[in-house]
């Protein structure tokens, strides 16, 4: 699914106050939001998780934020997941924020590989 935007800030927003924090600034957002236009789920997953694991975007619940929104936006494109791909991402999201992983395209294979297996 190529769509413009599967998810939106406000979206974004919702799901990290539902999970536990509250919002320092959403021009990472904004702008991850606009460089995923026209880009892959996988991309457009890549760069919020950038923006959110790495730009810390909330005072908490960053990383929760970060999986939700990525299963919400595999939902929407119909990827399939279940609990070995949640863990998968789980995964990738801890090493991203761990190791401060910056790089979109190191990101976008970690969620892919974290999805597909490939």
């Amino acid at each position: 699914m190529n769509s413009e935007y599967i998810i939106s800030k406000d979206q974004i927003k919702w799901i990290n106050r539902k999970y536990g924090g509250g919002l320092r600034s959403d021009a990472e957002i904004e702008s991850a939001l606009h460089l995923g236009k026209g880009k892959s789920a996988f991309r457009k997953i890549a760069y919020l998780w950038r923006a959110i694991l790495v730009g810390h975007p909330f005072t908490d619940g960053n990383k929760r934020t970060a999986l939700i929104t990525a299963l919400t936006m595999l939902k929407a494109c119909k990827i399939k997941t279940g609990k070995k791909v949640n863990e998968n991402l789980v995964s990738g999201i801890r090493k991203i924020a761990g190791e401060n992983v910056t790089n979109v395209n190191r990101i976008e294979r970690l969620i892919r590989y974290a999805v597909t297996g490939d």
